[in-house]
């Protein structure tokens, strides 16, 4: 692995910067034309993949769009938030991406680092060595995969937001935001602190308050964790597995008990639809999507709250159910980020 030291930062910089200029007039209408292709099932909808950068770690994305949009037409967008070890493979193979992009919408697709096709994140266990005259040193560093982290996950998605904000097909001021179950937080905590969010979608979604509250004594295990990790006493990133009830992944623990999305819920200016199903085994629905209704309702914000009778949380993703969530979704983007006729 070689990678560019600080001390070189200024002129790799500056070389960046022009080989960007030079590279600009090269992204033309025809190279995106070549790249882009019909997603299956929907020869309305193009997909092509794409690059995003996020913090420093490369990841795999994919954008669909309408195929009958205009050239210059500037359309809203939907950016996709997964949930617990959830891929953007996923998303497509279910036809959820593909759905919104049929219905008008520019949407990014993308997995979250160290998942699917994304690079790794990585950590250097031996001495760092002095960079080179360039600024690049030559290490051995070991590839993270498949941790459950919310603190990585929320640089991505404001990556992804990142991405489609510079766009030239997105209308910038039309950007709507998707998540589903870890990712349901993930998108109340994010409309909470980006004013480029304009719509939230969050279906069977997790976002508690602070659990400390609830019970102070786990901060103790929080801490503790963090103090393990911090003096080298534990591994550095958590590996291993781990997750409960047979999901993929291994969870970030410290991180994952300190993220607490629901008690922002207040600081939520933006539409917000809210979707639960009623036979719900991960999490209390009413001291989540339930409770983050009530806190947007009180405050005046535009929210509805629907429980899918007789449902269970892995419904949502096909059939019948599928159908009745889009019903609901499609139609809650379209009020909020299509512009009147």
């Amino acid at each position: 692995m070689k990678v560019p030291g600080r001390s070189n930062a200024r002129r790799f910089a500056g070389r960046f910067i022009i080989v960007l200029m030079l590279a600009g007039p090269c992204l033309s209408h025809a190279a995106i034309a070549q790249d882009e292709k019909a997603v299956e099932g929907f020869p309305t909808v193009f997909q092509r993949g794409i690059t995003l950068w996020s913090d420093g770690t490369r990841l795999s994305g994919v954008l669909l769009y309408p195929k009958d949009r205009g050239e210059d037409e500037k359309s809203p967008a939907i950016v996709m938030c997964n949930g617990w070890g959830g891929t953007k493979a996923f998303l497509m193979r279910s036809g959820i991406a593909a759905r919104f992009a049929a219905a008008g919408y520019v949407v990014i697709n993308y997995d979250y680092r160290g998942w699917g096709d994304s690079d790794s994140r990585l950590v250097v266990r031996d001495e760092m060595p002095e960079p080179d005259e360039d600024g690049y040193v030559t290490v051995k560093a070991q590839a993270i995969r498949d941790v459950v982290d919310p603190v990585d996950q929320q640089q991505d998605i404001d990556a992804a937001i990142s991405y489609v904000y510079g766009e030239p097909m997105v209308d910038k001021e039309r950007i709507g935001i998707w998540g589903t179950s870890f990712g349901g937080g993930h998108v109340i905590y994010r409309a909470a602190h980006d004013r480029r969010i304009k719509c939230v979608v969050a279906q069977v979604g997790s976002m508690p308050d602070d659990r400390a509250k609830r019970n102070p004594a786990a901060l103790d295990g929080i801490y503790k964790g963090k103090s393990d990790r911090a003096r080298g006493v534990a591994d550095p990133v958590p590996q291993g597995g781990g997750s409960p009830g047979g999901l993929k992944g291994t969870p970030y623990w410290e991180h994952i008990l300190s993220f607490a999305p629901g008690q922002y819920a207040d600081r939520v200016k933006v539409p917000t639809l809210l979707i639960d199903a009623e036979k719900e085994h991960y999490f209390k629905i009413e001291e989540n999507s339930g409770r983050v209704h009530e806190i947007l309702k009180q405050n005046g914000i535009p929210t509805e709250y629907h429980v899918l009778k007789g449902k269970a949380h892995y419904d949502v993703y096909s059939g019948e159910c599928l159908d009745d969530v889009m019903k609901l979704e499609i139609p809650w983007f379209d009020k909020y980020l299509k512009t009147e006729d």
